[in-house]
């Protein structure tokens, strides 16, 4: 009886520490251009702010094809902070997901995002989701095109990907 007992109790210490580890962050993206520098001073310069992917450029020149079902929701990014925990959370494609992000010293961290894992009927849309999940863990670089009221943020993914993101309606600050 203790011998299950123990073993129950090192299952779930291995799931911890094996989920910990999963917990990693990005490559530390630099801020590029005086807009994404000033923000990069602090968290708080992107709380409470919306985008939605709406280019992929691989590193060739090439678009890459955004598929979202006729009604559906699109690939997006909201940055949220509450009570001093910053987060990110959004839609990949297929699946809702969340993470941490941080803003300092000129850098941007997301910690990896975790994601529910809801069946993908359509092939494309699952690659797209499986791409844009692996591309926000390594963001090389980011910039704003404004440092007041930014409309529009770039990701350059460290294999040279560049994601184009389009400011939407700022989501509630609610606690």
């Amino acid at each position: 009886m203790q011998v299950r007992a123990l073993s129950r109790v090192l299952g779930v210490a291995v799931f911890a520490a094996a989920m910990a580890g999963c917990a990693t962050q990005t490559g530390r993206a630099e801020a590029e251009g005086p807009a994404a520098a000033n923000a990069a001073t602090t968290s708080d310069s992107l709380a409470q702010t919306s985008w939605e992917l709406t280019s992929w450029k691989n590193p060739d020149g090439s678009i890459r094809a955004l598929t979202t079902p006729a009604g559906g929701e699109p690939i997006h990014i909201d940055f949220l902070v509450r009570q001093r925990d910053y987060r990110v959370a959004g839609f990949s494609g297929c699946n809702r997901y969340m993470g941490g992000y941080k803003l300092e010293k000129g850098r941007m961290t997301i910690t990896a995002p975790t994601s529910t894992r809801m069946a993908c009927a359509d092939a494309a849309r699952n690659a797209l989701e499986v791409s844009y999940m692996q591309a926000l863990r390594k963001v090389s670089k980011f910039a704003l095109d404004n440092a007041g009221a930014p409309r529009q943020m770039t990701f350059t993914i460290s294999d040279g990907d560049v994601l184009t993101f389009t400011r939407r309606a700022d989501p509630s600050s609610r606690d």
